[in-house]
């Protein structure tokens, strides 16, 4: 799969919702249910990848901020 062709966070996540109210209402057959189980997993570890790097976005962007803040106070 291309970068292209890979979901953003929020299309993934409406994605995965839809998949998870099909499967509460009861929609999906066993076969189709198998392909879009597999897909909803690849979803599900999507968003948590990209979670995972919004995390550590923010932990980087704190860390330089608090080390700016005590050069200033210095």
């Amino acid at each position: 799969m291309t970068e292209k062709d890979t979901p953003t966070f929020q299309e993934a996540f409406e994605e995965l919702e839809k998949l998870t109210k099909e499967f509460e209402q009861g929609e999906v057959g066993l076969e189709e249910g198998i392909k879009k189980f597999e897909r909803g997993v690849y979803l599900s570890n999507l968003c948590k990848s990209r979670l995972q790097e919004v995390e550590n976005r923010i932990k980087e962007v704190k860390h330089t901020f608090d080390a700016e803040d005590e050069t200033n106070i210095q």
